[in-house]
């Protein structure tokens, strides 16, 4: 782990836009994509997306996936 709380993503971790995680973060996944997901409802509460901030029912190794969790595709 860096002094900035990063560190490799592991199996089953989810970006905060609900793509599976590739980088760092620590406890906030983030799949490499700038974008930010903003495509569709929130994958986690299924309200409007949380532009600025994570939504309050993100974890970063749900217990499930999102439902709309496709692996990647444009969202």
């Amino acid at each position: 782990m860096t002094e900035h709380g990063e560190r490799p993503a592991e199996p089953g971790e989810v970006c905060t836009c609900g793509r599976p995680a590739g980088g760092r973060f620590g406890d906030t996944g983030y799949c490499g994509r700038p974008d930010g997901g903003q495509r569709g409802p929130c994958p986690f509460c299924g309200g409007p997306r949380h532009v600025g901030e994570r939504c309050p029912r993100y974890q970063v190794r749900p217990e499930r996936a999102p439902d709309d969790l496709t692996g990647g595709t444009d969202r």
